[in-house]
């Protein structure tokens, strides 16, 4: 018969548990200070680093883009003050800072003529012809970093997804789901009709004239009653796809 565990056998693994306890916690603690003291090398590193190649970052958008991922990988965001070091080293402070104030101007000029949504190409096209010329390059990923210096404004601004497409929404309102499910049949065509939804979404006639109706008010659609027998309703925002290639021709806002 096993003989039952008394006080001082009790006490005795309590204490070897505490003494476990304890050493394991001192490794966690130097493992943590090992991997501070790294994480701060690396920190000082890509700082001499962007030094070195500030030039290059400035003007090279690509580079730029790996350079910010780089940052982000061992916890350094570049933006996120202006007065922030890294920004400062970068050059990107007044660059985004810049930039945002060029896509709000954009977005409220044409906000009448789409409704306050805009393809994230064809802004990205006004923005470049915008521009002095001389001025960095404007790649799709600094337009993204510049509208999400924009959320303190409160303005609404933010990259919402159809499909294969990027749209940039700038008026503050939430984009209910029967209006996305509609924009997500126009997004190939750039339009669509009461019969398109029907078929294409299973809704009653209710439903849809509301959501169309709607979508009206906002000015996210256009209707066009001639040369069909049913009433053709166009996406402004989806115009790039049929009119990218002369946009350069035409007045930018």
């Amino acid at each position: 018969m096993r003989k039952a565990v008394g006080i001082g056998g009790l006490r005795r693994k309590e204490a070897e548990r505490q003494a476990l306890s304890k050493k394991g916690t001192e490794l966690a603690k130097r493992e943590i200070d090992k991997l501070q003291e790294q994480i701060g090398l690396m920190k000082t590193n890509l700082e001499d680093f962007v030094r070195e190649h500030q030039r290059d970052i400035r003007n090279n958008p690509v580079f730029r883009v790996q350079v910010q991922r780089m940052c982000q990988l061992i916890g350094v965001d570049p933006l996120a003050s202006r007065k922030g070091y890294m920004a400062e080293l970068l050059g990107v402070g007044d660059f985004y800072c810049e930039l945002g104030i060029q896509i709000i101007d954009i977005c409220v000029a044409t906000r009448l003529m789409n409704g306050g949504l805009i393809d994230l190409e064809e802004l990205r096209q006004r923005l470049i012809r915008r521009r002095l010329k001389g001025s960095e390059p404007v790649v799709e990923d600094d337009i993204k970093r510049a509208i999400s210096q924009l959320a303190p404004l409160k303005g609404g601004y933010r990259i919402v997804d159809f499909g294969s497409r990027k749209i940039v929404q700038s008026v503050a309102r939430e984009m209910n789901a029967d209006t996305s499910m509609v924009l997500g049949l126009a997004q190939q065509t750039c339009k669509f009709t009461m019969e398109d939804v029907r078929v294409g979404l299973g809704w009653d006639e209710h439903r849809i004239h509301s959501c169309v109706d709607d979508m009206l008010r906002s000015g996210i659609v256009w209707v066009d009653h001639q040369g069909s027998v049913m009433s053709e309703y166009w996406v402004p925002a989806f115009f790039s796809q049929i009119s990218g290639a002369s946009l350069g021709s035409k007045a930018v806002f």
